[in-house]
């Protein structure tokens, strides 16, 4: 049986000559890979498909996308509500979105005019689940000789600091 993954990455960047948001994909370039982003690539991208849409309007059929990866997007987003909840619309059951957003005691989170939303982790978490998706962090290997109770107390304190928040949704 064949099985092929689809893989939707939002906000890749645009350009590589400097007119826009540096091309910088999270997924390489391969068959399997859909970009999308606001503007039309200034460059040609072979083996992928480029889409030209809205991130919180997804020009794509309902459970039809494996996993999607969007960073630093959400952030710049008019609705980010509408952005997750078409996210949980697109993926099929058991597919993953992953967002990453600066946090909002990161000075990148106010440094960017076009910045209309800051995020702690309490609010990604309740928009994620908000959204319809069950919110994950992904692992973060701490001492296994701490106890647990003092790993998931240093785990919140990394969470609260970093400069990044990174959140997985899963569609159940």
């Amino acid at each position: 049986m064949w099985w092929f993954v689809v893989r939707l990455e939002v906000g890749p960047g645009y350009t590589r000559r400097g007119r826009g948001y540096r091309f910088n994909p999270h997924y390489e370039p391969g068959y399997d890979v859909v970009y999308l982003d606001v503007n039309q690539p200034d460059f040609k991208l072979s083996r992928s498909t480029w889409v030209v849409a809205d991130a919180q309007n997804l020009p794509f059929r309902s459970s039809s996308i494996d996993e999607v990866f969007s960073a630093h997007v959400i952030e710049h987003l008019e609705k980010p509500m509408k952005f997750l909840e078409e996210c949980r619309r697109v993926l099929k059951r058991g597919g993953v979105v992953t967002i990453e957003t600066p946090n909002f005691l990161s000075k990148y989170a106010y440094l960017d005019p076009d910045h209309k939303h800051v995020f702690n982790i309490v609010k990604l978490w309740v928009s994620v689940r908000k959204a319809g998706l069950r919110p994950r962090f992904p692992p973060l290997n701490i001492g296994s000789l701490i106890p647990q109770k003092l790993r998931l107390l240093i785990r919140l304190v990394l969470l609260l600091l970093s400069d990044n928040l990174t959140i997985r949704g899963v569609k159940e």
